[in-house]
């Protein structure tokens, strides 16, 4: 009966920590997270030093720009709770725009905050980005805004071994263009997340990410 309840414990904060590939993880983790949608593609690789901080790198296309953007990931606060977890996140970094082979100065700060459960999941984004370019029409705007904001559900419960199943919603805003909702079936099992969505006007999403 004790081996059950550790092993249930040790499962809850497995699942409650991997299946969302924080930005920090554990000291010596590497983490591999990807987002498509629509003609955006966001790709982020991170080792943690310690289970606080992070170095990463992201990869960002949009709009026909390719951003290059080294980063420090830090972990600001976590709450463990009784079966939950929630976490603030700060990241920062510096690096450049590639548009029409002319490459620019551009920097990055994101701010997240998630709060889940075994059951529920919410979670808060908020990524600022500062760019020297200003010859690309169809990015107008030099300060780049990018919001998430995501809820979610288990339907039922498994166990960590087993395929888990959740239910999520996204709502995401880019500067001044109208809010895009996305609706997620998201999968995951040990160390691997990956989800399927669609927007309301059946744009295609899919997302992966991985903890080794």
């Amino acid at each position: 009966m004790i081996f059950k309840l550790a092993f249930l414990a040790l499962a809850i904060q497995f699942s409650t920590n991997e299946a969302m590939a924080h930005p920090v993880s554990y000291q010596g983790g590497i983490g591999l997270m990807s987002y498509n949608f629509n003609e955006m593609t966001q790709i982020m690789a991170t080792y943690s030093f310690t289970p606080r901080l992070a170095i990463a790198h992201t990869y960002l296309r949009d709009s026909n720009s390719n951003f290059y953007i080294p980063r420090v990931n830090f972990l600001v606060k976590r709450w463990n709770n009784s079966g939950s977890q929630a976490n603030i996140y700060l990241s920062g970094g510096s690096g450049f725009e590639n548009f029409n082979s002319d490459m620019t100065s551009a920097h990055l700060g994101e701010a997240v905050l998630d709060w889940e459960s075994r059951e529920y999941y919410v979670y808060l984004e908020h990524m600022y980005l500062r760019r020297d370019n200003t010859r690309n029409i169809e990015l107008p705007s030099q300060d780049y805004n990018m919001t998430k904001l995501r809820f979610g559900f288990a339907p039922f419960l498994a166990d960590y071994e087993d395929l888990n199943v959740w239910f999520v919603v996204q709502f995401q805003k880019i500067n001044d263009d109208k809010t895009m909702t996305t609706q997620f079936l998201r999968f995951y099992r040990k160390n691997v997340l990956w989800e399927v969505g669609a927007d309301l006007d059946g744009t295609i999403a899919f997302n992966f990410m991985i903890h080794i």
